[in-house]
This record gives structure tokens, C-alpha cells and sequence, in this order.
């Protein structure tokens, strides 16, 4: 009898110790499987450490995932790329990348058929000097105007045609520049950014929120003293300028856009705030080191950008840039819909994961910084070129 009732006493000492691990977190956050990785790997995301909804491509397939560590795959293949959620919510558009080109394409966001907007689909031929040339186009991170009617992307649309327009020289292997596209009625893209032939191209456009006659995206050139070296910078534009006058804009003459960052500092991947007035950006520091960075967001600066007092205006805000954290790799920074957090990927055992950074804003100073240790999201390493949203 005495046996059995210790017995009895043990097994309960064992369940109460389970119970205060479990309420006391000692036995490690609560995780959810979410899908497999490029390298056949389980991802899982931790449960309870954001709010609202983060998209992201895992296997580049695209996933939506849920605070309470919940996930749905939305579209599946292998092939897809930068969702981008519309303002509304009920679209989410993203590009299918095949061997040769890539599709831009949207799905209502509850799920169902994929609706290809524009298709980079094309042929190989010989031109009239003996040349090959492409018909095939690429299209990369698209982003949604703040009423929801157009799309930016990148893409080598114009490479056909630029020469004429701007260069003099065979342009088949121009850079990626920004393009707009109405989503009711897709029609031709329209160039809203140029970039410098040969410099490396543009990346990671976004509208400001609340302000359609405003994109974001770093401009890739060469350095007017030597073609050799890289300059990279943060720009704002105005979308229309290029539209307004096509043949102004252009290699060597007036650029449609502004530098809103040193060119020594080598910026890249801004993303705006929800408030739409600061920018969140990545430095490279060293070879081992990048850095996450905020700025304010220069005004009155798109309407003039080749007026040298203008363009003095448009660098004096990035004086004020905040440093916010640093490691090893940081990457496609995204703020939450209610500007309190930035959510990161950053390197952890040969993987890149997604983390989430608490941000504090002292209103009476303007001071940013990070409040407390950033929390990681996912294990198991998600896609590292492919952009992530976070929405409510």
C-alpha cells in the first residue's frame, strides 16, 4: 500500500514539474511546423510573438502565417517570389519565376486562381547585325500604390527600346528600372525610374504611404570618375515625371529622381514606415557586419530633383539617421501595421530567419531605438530573395 501511494506521490511530483515548465516557458517556446525549405528542410514558426498576418515564400512557395503560429500555403510551385499585399488587403500580388523570365501575377488573399497580370514570356532571334536578341522580360518586387490601382516593379521591359529613347547603344542587356502597371487595365508598363545603363539597375521600390506621387527605391550607378566602382543610393521620385516628358529623363542628362542618401555609404533596401515618414534602411558596414538604420523622410524634394538647392535639401534629413542594430546579415527589413516593430531576416546556423525587433520612439526627442533583445520568428531558414510583408 505505502508502495503504491509513493508511486502515486512521485507521479504527481513529475506532472507538477511538466506543468511549471509549461508555465514558466523553461521548456522552450511553443513552435509550429510551417513547410519545407529549398533544402528539404522543416521550417517552423514560433507561436505568440507578433500580431496580424506575415507573407513570406518558404520553397518559394508563398505562406501566410498567423501570430498564433498558424500557417496556410497560399500558391505553390517552387516559383514565386515578393508577395506584396494590396492596401485593402484583398489581393496579394507576386511574381512566378521560371528559366528564362517571370510573370507578374496577383491571388485574392482568402486563396483561389492565379490571375497573371503581365507575362515575361518571349523568344531568342537574330536581329539584322547577326546579333541575338530577347523578347523575354523579367519582373521583380512589386508594390502597391496607397489606393490600390497600380503596381511598381522592377523589370528590363524597355531594353528593346531604350536605346532609341535614351542611349544610342544596343541595350538588350539593360538593368532592372521601375515600371508602373494599372491592375484593372494592365495594358504596356510605363517606366516611372531610370536606371544608368550598365550601373547596376534599381531595387526595392515602394510607394509612401499616403502619397501617390512618391516612390522609394535604391539606385544602383558608376562613379563618374571611375567606371569601375559602384555607387549605391537611397531615391525618392516623383512616378509621373518619366510619363510627363519620356526623352528628359536619361543616362548622362536629368534623372527623375533625387539622392536622399551619401553615395559613400553604399544604402540599400528602404522600406517606409506606416505613418509614411521614416525610412528604415541596411548598411553594409564591413565584410563581416550590416546595420539597420531610420531616417526621416525628406519633403517638397520630387518636383525639382535636378535643382542643385533641391538635391542639397533631399541629403539633409539622412544627417539625422539613427543606428537601430546590427549583425552579421540583416536583410529585407518590414515594419508592423502599427510602426512599433521591424521585422528582419538575419543569419543563425547557416540559415536565414526571421526576426522581430521591438522599436521605441521618443516623441519629444525623435528618438528611435530598439527596446529589448529582437525575438526570432522562424527556424529552419525561409527564402533570403524574396521580399516579406507583415499586415494586420
Amino acid at each position: 500500500m505505502r508502495k503504491r501511494q509513493r508511486l502515486w506521490s512521485f507521479l504527481l511530483v513529475c506532472l507538477l514539474a511538466f506543468a511549471v515548465q509549461g508555465c514558466l516557458g523553461i521548456g522552450g517556446p511553443s513552435t509550429k511546423n510551417v513547410g519545407t525549405n529549398t533544402n528539404g528542410k522543416q521550417v517552423s514558426v514560433v507561436q505568440d510573438v507578433f500580431k496580424g498576418k506575415i507573407y513570406a515564400t518558404i520553397g518559394h512557395n508563398l505562406y501566410q502565417i498567423t501570430g498564433d503560429g498558424q500557417s496556410h500555403q497560399l500558391v505553390g510551385g517552387g516559383d514565386v517570389y515578393d508577395p506584396a499585399v494590396s492596401p485593402d488587403g484583398t489581393k496579394i500580388a507576386f511574381v512566378q519565376k521560371y528559366k528564362q523570365y517571370s510573370d507578374l501575377a496577383y491571388i485574392a488573399s482568402s486563396g483561389g486562381s492565379v490571375h497573371v497580370l503581365i507575362s515575361g514570356n518571349g523568344r531568342f532571334f537574330i536581329n539584322d547585325g547577326g546579333y541575338v536578341h530577347s523578347t523575354y522580360h523579367w519582373f521583380f518586387e512589386p508594390a502597391w500604390s496607397p489606393d490600390g490601382s497600380t503596381l511598381i516593379f522592377l523589370s528590363d521591359w524597355m531594353k528593346a527600346d531604350y536605346a532609341q529613347q535614351c542611349t544610342g547603344a544596343d541595350a538588350d542587356m539593360l538593368d532592372l528600372q521601375v515600371f508602373s502597371l494599372q491592375v484593372n487595365n494592365p495594358g504596356k508598363p510605363q517606366a516611372v525610374a531610370y536606371a544608368e545603363f550598365g550601373g547596376g539597375g534599381d531595387r526595392d521600390p515602394s510607394y509612401r504611404p499616403g502619397h501617390a506621387d512618391q516612390i522609394l527605391y535604391a539606385h544602383y550607378a558608376r562613379l563618374p570618375s571611375d567606371d569601375t566602382n559602384q555607387v549605391v543610393q537611397l531615391f525618392l521620385a516623383d512616378p509621373t515625371k518619366i510619363a510627363q516628358n519620356p526623352s528628359a529623363y536619361c543616362m548622362g542628362g536629368r534623372d527623375s529622381g533625387v539622392a536622399i542618401s551619401d553615395p559613400k555609404d553604399g544604402d540599400i533596401q528602404p522600406t517606409f514606415s506606416p505613418q509614411g515618414n521614416t525610412i528604415a534602411y541596411v548598411r553594409r558596414d564591413n565584410a563581416t557586419q550590416m546595420s539597420l538604420y531610420v531616417m526621416p523622410v525628406p519633403e517638397n524634394v520630387t518636383q525639382d530633383p535636378n535643382n542643385t538647392t533641391v538635391a542639397q535639401q533631399a541629403l539633409q534629413p539622412y544627417q539625422k539617421s539613427q543606428h537601430l542594430l546590427q549583425d552579421l546579415y540583416i536583410g529585407h527589413p518590414v515594419w508592423s501595421p502599427d510602426g512599433k516593430r521591424i521585422a528582419y531576416l538575419t543569419e543563425s546556423n547557416n540559415e536565414l530567419d526571421l526576426w522581430i525587433a521591438n522599436i521605441n520612439y521618443n516623441a519629444s526627442t525623435g528618438a528611435y531605438s530598439v527596446q529589448g533583445t529582437p525575438v526570432q520568428v522562424t527556424t529552419g531558414g525561409i527564402d533570403g530573395d524574396s521580399r516579406v510583408v507583415w499586415t494586420n
